[in-house]
């Protein structure tokens, strides 16, 4: 222990005493310090319940901010499980669901359609199209075929494999209105059969409403959504960005059944152009396909990852866009669909 020794000199006493060299301690007296401390045992009483009930408010809190998520992850997933194709067509006849986009990027402002019911069979009928685009079409999917109308020709698209499942049935069901797991629920009002309820989205870098819309990272996204309060089906969604509206969705129920007039005035008509394709054209899984459709109708397929679609036995001329729309609508047509070199 370090100390601090000073000698001094003390005065002899009136009396008359002699001079003498006195020590004294000049620093911490450790035992005198103890004594005063031990005499307060409230001090070390009062730290340790200050730490314990910080400690208790930290794990309180964090347990809230937990369960809130949890809550806010679950009641997403209950209203993303209700919100599917098949939940809408629940005790309705039909669907029709209407989307509209602004503030694009690269594209105009455009709305689309599209209005879905089950046939007899149970497969989808649907009838989708879009309006402001720069290339609009109408498209009706039946009896798993896909006939589309750009307002001068009609054209048909053979189905290949699982071109039904994957891409029609993937594009009808994915029309309905899905929550983003990003979103925070902010807000939730009862208003008779339905909820009213707010969340928001904050913007991240190359996300779809940066790459999309042109957002930048940090923005905000408002998202106000109207939600039939028994089924948990978002009737109305509407998404704004520093208060303006870019995008806004609408579902309909049992309206008048869509049956647009380019598909009446072919659906009744004879079948008498036949068009086949071989897939994976002398490959290890060929298989021929071939469609009997009207006459004065197009021939097309969809496009496959890997594949290029030739219109000769040889696979050197390809059957490009406009090799297909200069085709002769009135005659049979071959083509090949085969797989490209590595």
């Amino acid at each position: 222990m370090s100390k601090s020794i000073i000698d001094i000199e003390e005065n002899a006493a009136p009396s008359g005493g002699k001079w003498r060299k006195g020590k004294r301690y000049q620093g911490y007296d450790l035992g005198k310090t103890l004594e005063k401390r031990s005499q307060r045992p409230w001090f070390w009483k009062i730290l340790g319940i200050s730490l314990l009930l910080t400690a208790v408010i930290i794990l309180a809190v964090w347990g809230f901010v937990f369960r809130s998520n949890q809550k806010m992850t679950s009641y997403i997933s209950e209203i993303n499980s209700a919100n599917t194709m098949e939940s809408l067509l629940d005790g309705h006849e039909n669907v029709l669901i209407t989307v509209n986009y602004s503030h694009l990027t690269n594209e105009d402002d455009y709305k689309t359609a599209r209005f879905v019911r089950k046939t007899n069979n149970g497969d989808y009928y649907s009838y989708y199209k879009t309006e402001g685009m720069e290339e609009d079409y109408k498209e009706v999917i039946r009896n798993k075929q896909l006939y589309r109308y750009d307002g001068n020709f009609v054209y048909y698209y053979g189905l290949l494999g699982d071109d039904y499942e994957n891409v029609c049935v993937s594009e009808i069901e994915g029309e309905v209105f899905q929550m983003n797991d990003g979103l925070k629920i902010t807000s939730e009002q009862e208003s008779g059969d339905f909820l009213k309820i707010e969340a928001t989205y904050d913007v991240s870098e190359g996300d779809a409403y940066t790459t999309r819309y042109g957002f930048n990272a940090g923005d905000q996204i408002v998202q106000t959504l109207t939600v039939d309060k028994d089924t948990m089906a978002v009737l109305t969604a509407v998404e704004t960005c520093n208060g303006e509206e870019f995008y806004s969705y609408t579902v309909e129920f049992d309206g008048e059944n869509k049956n647009p007039e380019f598909y009446q005035n072919i659906k009744d008509e004879a079948t008498d152009r036949e068009c086949t394709v071989y897939y994976d054209y002398e490959g290890n899984d060929e298989k021929t396909y071939t469609f009997d459709i009207p006459s004065g109708v197009y021939f097309n397929v969809l496009s496959h990852d890997g594949y290029t679609v030739y219109s000769d036995e040889d696979c050197e001329n390809e059957f490009t866009e406009y090799q297909m729309q200069v085709q002769n609508p009135e005659t049979d047509i071959t083509l090949y669909v085969k797989k490209n070199e590595e």
